[in-house]
């Protein structure tokens, strides 16, 4: 990998149950292994990327936490030469499902606005997913049986 590197990631889905929000983080971490979901690969939930290493100028006028805005922002990224990493084997996003349920963005009066602001014609959403992303985090374990981090390049 050389150059500009965005690292991306799905989340887990974890449903309330009783209106019980996690707070401490070892209840977190086991409750998203025991009943959490990885959500679709069309859903990013988390992006990082070093100051000023994204093409921020080339980026339409969109809004986030609405559908497409993270397809949208993968694309762009993989067709301006930025190597994208999928974190989602080693980073955990927990997001705490209410009532409102996993497709929240869809529901607001403007769930529309970023598909009209990108436009079918500037835009692949279908290579905006995590699975497109031309890297990938995994756990390994080194020589003295340590967890570590190794990224892979994938066969797309």
């Amino acid at each position: 990998m050389l150059g500009r590197t965005l690292v991306i990631g799905r989340r887990t889905n974890v449903v309330l149950v009783n209106h019980t929000l996690l707070y401490q983080p070892d209840h977190v971490t086991t409750t998203a292994r025991e009943r959490g979901q990885i959500f679709a690969s069309d859903a990013e939930d988390y992006f990082f990327i070093a100051f000023n290493d994204f093409p921020w100028h080339s980026v339409a006028d969109v809004v986030i936490g609405r559908p497409a805005y993270d397809n949208y922002l993968v694309e762009l990224a993989i067709r301006q030469k930025v190597t994208v990493v999928d974190a989602t084997s080693t980073l955990l996003a927990v997001h705490q499902t209410g009532s409102d349920g996993n497709h929240a963005g869809y529901g607001n009066r403007d769930s529309e606005f970023n598909f009209s602001r990108i436009g079918a014609s500037n835009s692949n959403l279908n290579r905006g997913l995590t699975d497109s992303a031309q890297y990938a985090a995994k756990f390994t374990k080194d020589r003295n049986n340590r967890t570590k981090v190794a990224i892979e390049r994938r066969r797309l």
